[in-house]
């Protein structure tokens, strides 16, 4: 596929430009996709651990509660 046929492709940017070859493209540009993917999950998994627990993720590693340790 060119990478114009990608859902959400509005044709700003610099990625891929130089690869020539689709089959590679299309394999780098969904590795792009997905790591952009797994990053949106990791920001929610920390609002929602800042949700319950009320402490922001500095707050967490700082007073070890990330790491089930004590550390007062």
């Amino acid at each position: 596929l060119p990478a114009s046929d990608y859902s959400g492709d509005y044709g700003v940017g610099w990625f891929g430009e130089d690869i020539e070859d689709p089959e590679i493209k299309a394999r780098k540009l969904n590795a792009e996709l997905n790591n952009g993917r797994a990053a949106m999950l990791a920001v929610f998994g920390n609002m929602v651990g800042e949700a319950s627990t009320g402490q922001t993720l500095a707050e967490s590693w700082g007073d070890g509660a990330i790491l089930g340790i004590s550390l007062s």
